[in-house]
């Protein structure tokens, strides 16, 4: 049976996904520390900063949860920041680590001599999609709602990833093996982000 999770550790509004999980037909618990039960779908929500978001993982002891579940055979889904917490840093943070489960550091979003790109980025942008269940009925080039000034530049070695453009080329998106990420909010991008959320729920 498929029981499904949010991590709130601190990580702004988790109303928005909350909300989309219930109405897919779903029911959600909603952790504030570590339960003594596994659940198959674990989704990691990130509004705010790094630093903050990294320590209160780890404070709350949810990092070693985290590498638990994933052992045992749950599905993560790392959103935003909690993407960014998936791999070892951030540039916004130097003296911090991640979950350090993928290699990668994030930078802050270059910005062009000769293009002014507002940061943080806000808005909807187009994801080239990549070969993965998650994009499952879901057209090759979609619209997904982002707002962040760090990004990843490059993908670590086999995994399937997606990307967008903000000036230049940064990942939006990756999958290995039971471990999923998206630097934009499914939340927030209306029928589309609903079918990817719901794919991740039936994995």
């Amino acid at each position: 049976m498929k029981e499904i999770a949010v991590i709130d550790y601190g990580a702004g509004n988790i109303a928005s996904l909350i909300n989309s999980l219930e109405y897919l037909g779903r029911k959600v618990k909603v952790l504030k520390e570590p339960p003594d039960k596994n659940y198959s779908h674990i989704i990691l929500p990130g509004v705010g900063s790094f630093r903050k978001l990294s320590d209160n993982l780890k404070n709350l002891n949810f990092d070693n949860y985290i590498l638990e579940s994933l052992k045992k055979g749950s599905y993560l889904y790392g959103i935003c920041v909690g993407m960014q917490l998936l791999f070892q840093k951030s540039e916004e943070s130097n003296d911090k680590s991640g979950l350090c489960l993928l290699e990668g550091k994030f930078e802050k979003i270059p910005t062009l001599e000769n293009e002014f790109l507002p940061l943080p980025h806000v808005g909807f942008g187009k994801i080239n999609n990549c070969n993965t269940k998650l994009f499952s009925n879901i057209q090759k080039e979609a619209y997904f709602y982002f707002i962040h000034s760090y990004c990843l530049k490059e993908a670590p070695k086999n995994v399937n990833f997606c990307t967008t453009e903000y000036g230049s080329k940064f990942i939006s998106f990756i999958e290995k093996d039971n471990i999923y990420g998206s630097q934009f909010h499914p939340e927030k991008s209306h029928k589309t982000g609903l079918k990817l959320i719901n794919n991740f729920l039936n994995l």
